[in-house]
């Protein structure tokens, strides 16, 4: 009996339950730095409304602004009609929009990398874009260009960049009000010694601590579970490019060429954006680790074969 692909319906939403994990904790987390703070100035009402005061302006502005600086990283620039390889992607992703049932065809940008690469973002479908490297135009046939875009606009689909850019911008402001507690409880250890007040300067102390490990425990909590939530999210954003597609042996195909680039040198990374653009990527070098965005791509290759 031949394996089945192992993305359901069930997997899919389990996925949500755990994209849903992830921003809880890091809220909470938010929620408790906002109390100690106001804790450590006499109100903790003080500190959970600095806490979402924070949020209101810093999610908003990151999110605002997260497509400017990822085509500013990037080089991102738009179509240039007179380009049979632009139009050629123009022609895939209008196609793919109107398939997947999106009522605006994400806006389309190329990038002068050479490193065959393609990307999504956006908040939404008003707001969804699709990046491509002219490495990958110039790499894929056509039909692979087809399977690439498919997996990108499955992205757009399930809403996986508003997670991560949400994310992102969640711990930016447990970074912000770590560094907030840091500063109180430095500036209160200062005048604890000055007074020599023992059981207050060791809770200070403590506080302190507490504020410089918080900002890297944050970052690395909210990155394994990113990491763990994106390779999952790439089998399922392959299995509904299939769908989407009608056939399996585009992508297959694609992501067989992509995994001849075992490792991506400072050079590449640089021209794709830099390592923080890793996780939008649809392959960012074939190396397996904790810290993977992504699922080897001989087992995607391998879930893709045995698919319709």
């Amino acid at each position: 009996m031949n394996e089945r692909p192992l993305i359901t319906v069930s997997e899919v939403r389990n996925n949500f339950i755990k994209s849903y994990i992830l921003i809880f904790t890091l809220v909470a987390m938010i929620i408790g730095l906002g109390y100690i703070i106001g804790y450590l100035v006499g109100d903790p009402k003080y500190g959970i409304l600095l806490s979402l005061i924070a949020c209101g302006v810093i999610i908003p502005v990151q999110l605002l602004t997260a497509k400017f600086f990822i085509l500013k990283m990037t080089k991102g620039h738009e179509l240039d009609m007179s380009n049979p390889k632009h139009r050629r992607l123009k022609s895939i992703v209008e196609g793919l929009s109107i398939s997947a049932g999106l009522y605006k065809t994400p806006d389309i940008y190329t990038t002068p990398s050479k490193v065959p690469n393609a990307f999504a973002g956006g908040m939404s479908e008003n707001s969804a874009f699709i990046g491509v490297t002219e490495g990958l135009l110039n790499m894929m046939d056509d039909k692979e260009l087809t399977g690439v875009i498919a997996h990108e606009i499955s992205h757009i689909v399930h809403r996986d960049v508003m997670l991560t850019q949400l994310a992102v911008a969640l711990v930016s402001v447990i970074l912000y009000l770590s560094f907030i507690l840091s500063r109180i409880s430095l500036y209160m250890r200062r005048g604890s010694n000055r007074k020599s007040s023992g059981n207050a300067g060791l809770i200070i102390l403590a506080m302190l601590i507490f504020a410089i490990l918080i900002r890297p425990l944050a970052q690395l909590i909210a990155n394994l579970i990113m990491l763990a939530i994106s390779r999952k999210r790439e089998y399922a954003a392959d299995a509904y490019a299939v769908r989407l597609c009608g056939y399996n042996d585009g992508l297959a195909s694609a992501l067989s060429k992509l995994g001849g680039i075992s490792r991506l040198e400072k050079d590449d990374i640089d021209s794709l954006g830099g390592d923080s653009m890793k996780a939008l990527y649809i392959h960012f070098g074939n190396v397996k680790s904790l810290f993977s965005t992504h699922p080897p791509i001989d087992d995607r290759v391998r879930r893709l074969r045995i698919m319709y």
